[in-house]
């Protein structure tokens, strides 16, 4: 079976966005064709953006780059349904000109553009990003919508007030909220879809979603019982819709299983405790954003571990049973070996060192005597 690892990037990131896009069917008819609209006007935005760039670096620009249109899909996702068009444009800038070009391009991303942008909104003009219109008012393309706005879930929790949605309602869909990420019985099929195609890895996503809901089901942040409170909070904000799509994006993630499960339970952790003191609604994005910086870490930390586990305690085993044995005693002196792997640049120390040290001892020790060394050390001095 081929891994995540060994697909060719385009495929993988073609896949992901037409699974993704599955999620604009209920939002059309649930909240009206500007849906629709707003998810095409994204990509198209975000494309066009990504081609400016190119331009302007004077590098060729692949127009088959499958990254780019599920950045754009993933950000329209996660806007409301009225979100103005200069707002996907300046969603479309800082995702593709700080998130991929500014550290150079598709191979060195470290942050999740998609959660930049989103991040920088929220943050900026939560009026526009948190504000939803009330639950089955659809709104045509060019309609302005002028009916009553309304909080999400995650405000509710974020208030500790108990949401006045049932929790069947919360999984299906039905409240208000962002355009495709308030679907979180769909989106948990669409990520188990990804896992067993091998598009997404199963090793971060299902690590952050337990963490969450242990965490969740323990601390709830309103008067509920644990399993209300985990339905509540996996279908609020973005943890879902991020967890799947926006965490598990590959070739951003680490190498090592254990390394993947350590991202995503450092994930989950973050996410709570962010939703738990954090300032403001969307904090998913926050947490994202700082586990991202720290991805690369922990194929670092799993690789330490291994390499120790290795090197010295299989020493560690060796002498001991040397020592039970007979073969060595514990008063024997023992030669300790520098490992390879920290052996940095020393300088290797031979036998012509050895002598001009020496040479160099005795005429210092001559030289406070008051008299002159011998010429056997002057000859070693001079070779």
């Amino acid at each position: 079976m081929i891994k995540l690892a060994e697909r060719e990037p385009r495929r993988v990131y073609l896949e992901r966005t037409m699974i993704m896009a599955l999620l604009l069917i209920p939002a059309v008819f649930l909240q009206g064709a500007r849906a629709a609209f707003v998810a095409v006007m994204s990509v198209l935005i975000y494309m066009i953006t990504d081609a400016l760039c190119c331009l302007f670096r004077k590098i060729k620009y692949d127009v088959k780059d499958s990254a780019v249109p599920f950045w754009g899909l993933a950000s329209a996702l996660m806007m409301p349904v009225t979100v103005p068009v200069w707002l996907i444009v300046m969603s479309a800038l800082l995702s593709v000109v700080i998130g991929k070009h500014l550290f150079g391009g598709s191979d060195n991303i470290i942050f999740s553009p998609t959660a930049i942008s989103t991040a920088f909104l929220i943050v900026c003009y939560p009026a526009d990003m948190l504000y939803f219109p009330k639950f089955g008012d659809k709104i045509s393309v060019f309609e302005q919508y002028s009916g009553t706005v309304s909080r999400s879930i995650d405000y509710s929790l974020y208030i500790h007030s108990v949401p006045s949605q049932s929790v069947g309602d919360t999984l299906m869909g039905l409240v208000s909220g962002p355009i495709g990420a308030v679907f979180t019985g769909l989106i948990l099929v669409c990520g188990l879809c990804m896992a067993f195609r091998r598009s997404s890895s199963f090793f971060v996503t299902f690590p952050c979603l337990l963490t969450a809901g242990l965490l969740a089901f323990f601390f709830p942040r309103a008067g509920i019982n644990g399993l209300q409170s985990v339905a509540y909070e996996f279908s609020s904000g973005y943890l879902v819709f991020g967890t799947v799509f926006l965490a598990a994006e590959p070739y951003r993630i680490p190498k090592r299983t254990a390394g993947k499960i350590l991202y995503g339970v450092m994930l989950g952790c973050t996410a709570m405790i962010f939703r738990a003191f954090g300032k403001t609604e969307g904090s998913f994005v926050f947490a994202l954003l700082i586990t991202c910086a720290l991805c690369s870490s922990f194929d670092r930390i799993v690789e330490n571990v291994v390499y120790l586990k290795r090197t010295y305690l299989n020493m560690f085993e060796k002498s001991k049973t040397q020592i039970q044995g007979g073969s060595m005693k514990l008063t024997d002196t023992q030669e300790i070996e520098l490992p390879e792997k920290y052996r940095y640049n020393m300088p290797p120390i031979d036998g012509k060192v050895t002598k001009m040290r020496r040479s160099r001892r005795r005429k210092d020790k001559a030289a406070q005597n008051g008299s002159k060394p011998a010429e056997e050390d002057n000859e070693n001095e001079q070779k």
